[in-house]
C-alpha cells in the first residue's frame, strides 16, 4: 500500500511502470522541499524489493527494514558532515563510491536503490562522474534523484531520468491528512495547514517539535519589529541574515517566505480577507498592525521582497539585496 499523500499521479505512474514492466532505471522527483519526494522514494524502493502480494505491503521483512533505513541495498546520497566541517555539496569522491558500490549484484534484495537527496548539490565534477554511471546502468539498480531545482542538473543527465513532478497539498487535504492520519486537533490542523505551504513533510514535523514553532515565532516578532528600528539597525539585521545565507541558503529562503506571509496577511486583513490569513495564530496581532500601514506601500514591498529572493537565487551578494530590501520597508503611519 502506498502511503505518500496527495501525490496520485506521480504514484500512479510508478505502479503503471512496475505492473508493466516498464519502470524507468532512473527517475527525477521534483517538487518544493519536504512535499514528499523522499517518502515517495523510499516508497518506490520498498515496492522493487517488496516480498509481499501488494506492492509496497509494509509489512514483509524487506518493506520494514526500509522503512528503518537499514536495508542493504537501499542507499541514500545527501551532503554530510565529517571532519567536524559541513559540506555543502555532493563530491565526486561520493559518486566514485557510488560507481563502485552499484557494480555489485544486490546483496539481498531484487533491486540495489540509490537516492540521491538532493541531487542538485553535486558539484559539476560530481555530476560529470554521475553521467557516466548514468549511460551504463547495471539492470538491476534504480537511480532516483530528488531536487527542488531542477535547472541546476545538467541537461544530460535530466533528459535520461523519468521526471516526475510532486505539487504542494491543498490546505482542505493538508488539513484531513493531519487530522486522521497524524491525530491532530482540528484547530492545530487547520494552522498547520495555512502555515506549511502544502509540505506535509513540514506540517508533521512542526506538530511533533515545538522548537520549529517557537523559532518560527520569534522570527515573526523581529519582522514585525523591524519597520521601528533605524536604517543602521536594519543593515545589523541584513548582516546577520546574509551571514547565514552563505551556511544554510535554505533556512534564509525559508525566513524570506515568513516576510511575505506575515505582510501578505497584513495586506489581506487591511482589505477586510480575514478568512485567508496565513497565519491564523496571530491574528490580534495582524489585526493591530493592518492599521499601520498604507496598502500601496505593502503591496510594493512585497515585490521588492519577491525580487530579493529572485535575487538571491540567482547568487547575487546577499548582503547587498538584503540591505536593498531593508531600505523598501513599508513606513508606519
Amino acid at each position: 500500500m502506498w502511503q505518500t499523500v496527495g501525490q496520485d499521479r506521480a504514484v500512479a505512474a510508478l505502479q503503471r511502470g512496475l505492473a508493466q514492466g516498464t519502470r524507468a532505471h532512473a527517475y527525477l522527483f521534483v517538487g518544493p522541499p519536504q512535499v514528499g519526494k523522499g517518502t515517495l522514494a523510499l516508497e518506490l524502493a520498498q515496492a522493487l524489493n517488496c516480498e509481499g502480494p501488494e506492492l509496497p505491503c509494509q509489512e514483509c521483512s524487506a518493506c520494514r527494514r526500509i522503512a528503518a533505513g537499514i536495508h542493504a541495498d537501499v542507499q541514500v546520497v545527501g551532503v554530510g558532515v565529517s571532519d567536524g566541517g559541513i559540506h555543502k555539496d555532493i563530491s565526486i569522491d561520493q559518486i566514485r563510491e557510488l560507481g563502485r558500490v552499484v557494480s555489485l549484484r544486490p546483496f539481498e534484495g531484487r533491486c540495489r536503490v540509490i537516492i540521491i537527496d538532493p541531487a542538485d548539490a553535486m558539484n559539476e565534477a560530481a555530476q560529470n562522474a554521475f553521467l557516466k554511471t548514468l549511460e551504463e546502468p547495471p539492470p538491476d539498480v534504480v537511480f532516483v534523484l530528488i531536487t527542488s531545482r531542477p535547472q541546476a542538473l545538467r541537461d544530460t543527465i535530466r533528459s535520461r531520468c523519468q521526471r516526475l513532478d510532486l505539487s504542494p497539498l491543498p490546505v482542505p487535504d493538508m488539513e484531513e491528512a493531519l487530522r486522521q492520519r497524524w491525530s491532530v486537533a482540528p484547530p492545530q490542523a487547520q494552522l498547520l495547514a495555512r502555515l506549511s505551504r502544502g509540505r506535509l513533510g513540514w506540517a508533521i514535523a512542526a506538530h511533533q517539535d515545538e522548537e520549529m514553532m517557537r523559532v518560527r515565532h520569534e522570527a515573526l516578532m523581529d519582522i514585525r519589529a523591524l519597520p521601528e528600528r533605524t536604517i543602521q539597525e536594519r543593515f545589523v539585521y541584513a548582516s546577520e541574515v546574509a551571514s547565514r545565507f552563505s551556511r544554510d541558503r535554505t533556512t534564509v529562503l525559508a525566513v524570506l517566505d515568513l516576510w511575505r506571509e506575515w505582510w501578505r496577511d497584513i495586506l489581506l486583513l487591511a482589505s477586510g480577507c480575514q478568512d485567508v490569513i496565513t497565519n491564523l495564530d496571530l491574528k490580534d496581532i495582524l489585526n493591530g498592525e493592518a492599521g499601520r500601514y498604507d496598502p500601496a506601500q505593502v503591496v510594493a514591498f512585497l515585490r521588492s521582497l519577491a525580487a530579493t529572493k529572485r535575487r538571491l537565487e540567482g547568487n547575487v551578494n546577499p548582503r547587498l539585496a538584503l540591505e536593498v530590501l531593508m531600505l523598501d520597508l513599508p513606513a508606519p503611519r
